[in-house]
């Protein structure tokens, strides 16, 4: 049973929850999905289990959705009695969370517990020690000192804290999860630090999928056109503006591939063109035309799937020295990571100017596929599956 809050390629851990059921119902497994109601739910399947829908934005939630929101941070009632009729209909081997937190609650691991069934959870962000599930701060489990981090308004970050205390008291993950496989040994320090027991962490990096991993020429050889890409969310917490800013200066086109997020205004530039969120053909299409990728978040990200998906495009990857990314990127082989702004717009500047020698796309898409297989996370997936089911 695989359990992630949203069930639609929203972003990278949502395409990675999506990319493990395909590769394990290739490999012959049955897979159910517990998951919440969507109209952008990729598949119906299971869609009777499904808890109603909740947010947390004007935008896209009713004022019940919302209030149902706020609920579900520490309880939901519908969530334990739907799995629990999943559950009891299906009888999984395994259960494999991701995120569950907010839309669906943590209120769900005791039901599965109870029954005996092993929890595996595969870490996304940094929800498990912190109040801000994007960083983890030196701060251990005083999570009241979040309220002086100038991030969300003040009610947010009260109801994330209290969010926080609530899961510390009852301990849901800590009693429930046996086994946390996390996708970088950088986010394993990070997760010991904020005090995850190291001996149930594993380390499993993502892999290449789908159309990136099976078309044979992964598109290589195509003309390249004169832009950068950036795809993902756009924000200023992903530096998104310093990155128009950064190609203003380099007057080089830059396209921004992703929809804007928590209020941000994409800066107007003669050198950038937004497009939006876009499907996976056309993404696929914009990666293979550019002549690069690039990402200003600085942000410490527990892998870095737009490096990783560029990467199996066969096209280098510029960004800044953050979190995982020096698990992905080689500097001076597949792109340039850069200790701060200047050095990432130098790195570009030299690269455009032929002043930097990178291996050839056919090599990076290579390396990338032989380093981020499908076959190697599979393998090591289920040795965490046998070894739960014994």
């Amino acid at each position: 049973l695989e359990i992630n809050k949203f069930y639609y390629p929203r972003r990278g851990a949502e395409r990675h929850f999506l990319d493990v059921i395909d590769l394990l119902r290739q490999h012959g497994h049955d897979v159910a999905v517990f998951a919440m109601d969507d109209e952008r739910n990729v598949a119906r399947d299971y869609e009777k289990y499904f808890v109603s829908y909740a947010g947390y934005n004007q935008h896209d939630a009713t004022v019940w959705q919302r209030v149902k929101g706020v609920g579900r941070l520490f309880w939901s009632f519908e969530a334990r009695r739907k799995l629990a009729r999943l559950l009891d209909e299906y009888r999984p081997d395994i259960v494999h969370i991701h995120n569950i937190y907010h839309q669906l609650s943590l209120s769900i691991l005791p039901i599965i517990k109870k029954r005996g069934i092993p929890i595996v959870m595969t870490v996304h962000d940094y929800h498990l020690i912190s109040p801000d599930k994007d960083q983890y701060y030196e701060s251990g489990r005083a999570y009241w000192k979040f309220l002086f981090v100038k991030k969300y308004g003040f009610g947010k970050r009260l109801l994330l804290i209290l969010k926080m205390y609530w899961e510390r008291c009852f301990r849901f993950y800590e009693k429930a999860v046996a086994v946390y496989i996390v996708p970088s040994e950088y986010c394993k320090r990070i997760l010991v630090r904020g005090g995850v027991a190291a001996e149930k962490i594993r380390v499993v990096p993502h892999f290449v999928s789908g159309v990136f991993a099976h078309d044979t020429s992964g598109g290589v050889n195509e003309e390249t056109e004169e832009y950068a890409l950036y795809f993902g969310a756009l924000s200023s917490a992903k530096g998104a503006d310093k990155l128009v800013a950064s190609f203003d200066r380099l007057r080089y086109p830059l396209v921004l591939a992703g929809g804007a997020e928590g209020g941000f205004a994409v800066p107007k530039s003669k050198w950038v063109r937004h497009v939006g969120w876009q499907s996976q053909a056309e993404l696929i299409r914009l990666i293979r035309k550019a002549k690069f990728v690039v990402s200003g978040s600085a942000l410490p990200e527990t892998f870095g799937l737009i490096a990783l998906e560029a990467l199996a495009c066969g096209k280098p990857f510029f960004g800044l020295q953050a979190g995982a990314l020096s698990a992905i990127v080689i500097n001076g082989e597949n792109g340039m990571l850069a200790a701060n702004w200047e050095d990432l717009e130098k790195n570009v500047r030299e690269f455009l100017s032929g002043n930097t020698k990178l291996l050839d796309g056919v090599t990076i898409r290579k390396q990338a596929l032989e380093r981020f297989g499908e076959e190697r996370y599979y393998a090591e997936i289920h040795k965490v599956f046998k070894f739960l089911k014994k």
